[in-house]
């Protein structure tokens, strides 16, 4: 009987003078020919619990260590997440699972599972510091692959893509800020329907902790934009947004509301955050009567704990209005719509009051 591989992704560290960057090498179905030159990364849970982040001395290589080691440890659909958020390519994916693959020659097999990309990534943890001749050499290491999908990513602190990248006009190089990696992790740990293990969350959190402490992340905004198909009508009918317990969110002000392919133009005020509330009769006060309301019509909710944020309501003179709906202009690279938000993202109010569409923000 044949045996049957176990696929891995080929992960390296590749040096370009003093700076080491990530070549994430093409995934597949056979033994590892790993090159002499390159310097494999192997944490055992020990290690990533106690010391991931402290491999290397210098701040920008504990920074491409810390994100290399927290996507090898994530589930593999997980890492693919962070990546297709990053790249903005929806379709993205670390492995194929076909049924029934018929193509590209005679014979039908029951299954096929394959893979061939390869992404590299280049940080920088310092504004305006992108090399131009540093991603022309990335772009000629590209060149002389021949894997499917190929992908330079360019992680830096910038608010903005960096000129020089919008300049270089390679659709391969795909810029990123560490406030979008943030983000990436905040919609991943705050989405309902997937089951993160304890030591993901925990991976996730530390890097996001990494990155703040070095100062890599945007200055504070005040409004937080969550997404809403039903949170938006419970909004309006309670006063309330209720997500789950221990979801991060940073401390702001405002919150908006995403549904519908636009940003609604209701701005409600944080009146009140419970990070872990039980969903009960009785608790008193605003929040109480407004967990009341809810109860009352959801009494399948009962009991159950949760993370509450107690808002103006639509009429009070704390709630802003804007003049109008922001709708979603957002494009990915390959020039398919994408959504603003997934879970959740931080801009200014005062840019919220001035934008035309979603494009027009800044945002984290």
């Amino acid at each position: 009987m044949q045996k049957t591989q176990i696929a891995y992704a080929s992960l390296e560290f590749i040096e370009d003078g003093d700076d080491p960057h990530i070549d994430w090498g093409a995934m597949k179905f056979a033994s590892l020919n790993q090159p002499k030159s390159s310097k494999a990364l192997s944490y055992d849970d020990t290690t990533m619990s106690s010391g991931i982040f402290s491999v290397y001395s210098t701040p920008e290589n504990r920074v491409t260590a810390a994100v290399l080691s927290v996507l090898t440890s994530l589930s593999l659909a997980r890492s693919q997440r962070i990546l297709a958020n990053l790249l903005q390519v929806s379709d993205f994916q670390l492995v194929r699972f076909k049924n029934q693959a018929s193509k590209g020659a005679k014979g039908i097999p029951d299954g096929e599972i394959s893979s061939s990309f390869r992404v590299l990534i280049e940080t920088k943890i310092a504004h305006g510091a992108v090399d131009e001749q540093q991603l022309r050499r990335h772009l000629a290491r590209l060149d002389s692959g021949s894997y499917g999908d190929q992908y330079l990513l360019v992680l830096t602190p910038d608010s903005d893509e960096p000129q020089l990248i919008t300049a270089l006009g390679d659709a391969r190089v795909i810029w990123a800020s560490f406030e979008a990696l943030h983000q990436a992790i905040d919609e991943l740990l705050g989405d309902r329907t997937e089951v993160i293990s304890e030591r993901e969350a925990f991976l996730m959190r530390e890097l996001q902790a990494l990155l703040s402490s070095l100062g890599l992340l945007s200055p504070e905004y005040d409004t937080v934009v969550v997404a809403a198909r039903s949170a938006w009508h419970e909004y309006l009918k309670y006063g309330l947004y209720v997500c789950q317990a221990d979801r991060t969110f940073r401390k702001t002000a405002y919150m908006a509301f995403y549904a519908d392919s636009e940003i609604k133009p209701v701005v409600a005020k944080i009146v009140e955050r419970v990070d872990q509330a039980e969903l009960k009769q009785g608790i008193g006060g605003a929040l109480g009567a407004a967990i009341d309301d809810l109860l009352a019509d959801n009494p399948a909710r009962l009991g159950s704990i949760n993370q509450v944020f107690l808002l103006s309501r639509e009429s009070d003179s704390s709630t802003l209005t804007l003049p109008a709906a922001i709708p979603n202009d957002t494009r990915a690279k390959t020039g398919r719509g994408w959504a603003f938000v997934l879970s959740q993202t931080y801009v200014m109010l005062d840019d919220l009051q001035r934008a035309q569409k979603t494009s027009d923000l800044r945002r984290l």
